[in-house]
């Protein structure tokens, strides 16, 4: 048997176990979904998400040793906030390790019942929710802190990767993706799969992840339709239709938030001043920032340093330098993200890996944008590193099942054995 032989047969065999498992299905969306070759997983992804969390590990027990030690809230234990995050990231990565393996179309075969879970955790957060900081974002689950809105998002990306994706789910049948994309059928839908948890969320008083779970929809919507117009009218119009909302329908938002945005120093004590002091921090890093753990503004100044504003922390003491790096990061993870949904073999692989990137994406932009002050104060973390156990759990599962979608490449199976033919031929002669 000659080496393409075995490598072939090799290939059928991964090809055969991955159906078995419940792989891919083949149908009219998927893209020559007979010829799949089956590669490693993208390490370059995976070594940049290690790299951000264990750094934000390093940075929540610097931006919070002396938070913990001072308060008896927290049994003045250094390693408070450290200690409950390394537990959540431990959790995030078996689920990592979990999602990665199991096949992706699998995965989404479920996300009709984590859609349903999430929207229903997110009615009883709105009644019955815990407010922490001012804000109803949480459910009590015995000891835990639960945010609904975080898995929110993960059940929208998957469930939009479900439908727009495949043909059917069980005995329900979606159309064709001509249906599901350009008709007023299949974009109601769409709709109504996005706007029930953005409705939920908004009713709980969280308008940033609103905004998140519509871009999130928007842009997987977009990338898989063939028409770009429809897309700027109503981007426009969403824009519009936002303003007018801040503008007339939000007064305490306008006139307390907006305008310490416009000027912090209008409200120094109030809406203003986690803005002041996250913009002293940024300042006072420089090129090259005071030195891990040597923050000021941590101290005493700066309300909850170690979560939407870990990033000021990161600039004053790691400096310009050490912020670009994080950025820098960051830039990679979303390359790799657009890499895997080029190079997807099916539309649900695709979307899936674009909905992960968007979210990803968003989320750094604006928490990057909030503490710099550019867009008005929003309590979004930014990912992999700002504390708080759901978010990474959840964020670390999505990164995983992006992965899996990683793995799989379509090839010309036939062009391939031709290639592998002519080698050998050539090899032969010159022999």
């Amino acid at each position: 048997m000659s080496v393409s032989d075995a490598r072939r047969r090799r290939q059928d065999e991964r090809e055969r176990n991955y159906r078995r498992r419940g792989g891919m299905q083949t149908n009219k969306n998927t893209v020559q979904s007979n010829i799949i070759y089956i590669q490693e997983y993208d390490t370059v992804l995976f070594a940049t998400v290690l790299i951000l969390v264990l750094f934000g590990l390093v940075m929540i027990l610097s931006s919070s040793y002396y938070v913990s030690l001072t308060s008896a809230n927290f049994d003045n234990n250094i390693f408070h906030f450290f200690a409950k995050q390394a537990q959540a990231t431990i959790i995030g990565f078996l689920a990592l390790i979990i999602a990665a393996v199991v096949p992706y179309h699998v995965v989404c075969k479920f996300a009709p019942f984590m859609y349903i879970a999430a929207c229903g955790c997110l009615a009883y957060v709105a009644k019955y929710g815990k407010v922490i900081n001012g804000a109803k974002r949480w459910m009590e689950i015995g000891p835990l802190n639960f945010q609904p809105s975080e898995f929110a998002k993960v059940s929208v990306v998957l469930l939009l990767s479900l439908y727009l994706g495949s043909e059917k789910w069980g005995p329900i049948k979606f159309g064709t993706l001509q249906q599901r994309v350009n008709s007023p059928i299949g974009l109601f839908v769409c709709a109504v799969i996005v706007l029930i948890p953005a409705a939920l969320v908004r009713w709980g008083g969280n308008t940033s992840t609103l905004i998140i779970i519509c871009v999130i929809a928007a842009g997987m919507i977009f990338v898989t339709s063939p028409h770009f117009a429809p897309w700027v009218i109503l981007g426009g119009g969403a824009v519009t239709a936002f303003m007018v909302y801040l503008q007339f329908f939000s007064k305490d938002f306008h006139a307390g938030r907006y305008a310490a945005h416009l000027d912090p120093f209008s409200d120094p004590t109030g809406y203003g001043y986690q803005i002041i002091q996250g913009l002293y921090a940024v300042a006072s890093g420089g090129l090259f920032g005071l030195g891990l753990g040597n923050s000021n503004q941590k101290l005493i100044f700066m309300p909850e340093p170690h979560n939407d504003f870990i990033f000021a922390v990161i600039c004053e003491e790691l400096g310009f330098f050490g912020a670009l790096i994080v950025l820098i990061l960051f830039g990679i993870f979303i390359w790799r993200g657009i890499r895997i949904a080029l190079k997807a073999v099916d539309i649900m692989g695709m979307l899936i890996a674009t909905g992960t990137t968007i979210l990803i994406a968003m989320q750094v932009i604006i928490n990057v944008a909030v503490v710099t002050n550019t867009i008005v104060n929003t309590g979004i973390p930014m990912p992999f590193i700002s504390y708080g156990g759901t978010s990474v759990v959840f964020i670390l599962a999505l990164t995983g099942v992006m992965l899996n979608v990683s793995r799989y490449t379509p090839q010309r199976r036939e062009e391939e054995r031709r290639a592998e033919e002519n080698k050998e031929k050539t090899i032969k002669t010159r022999g």
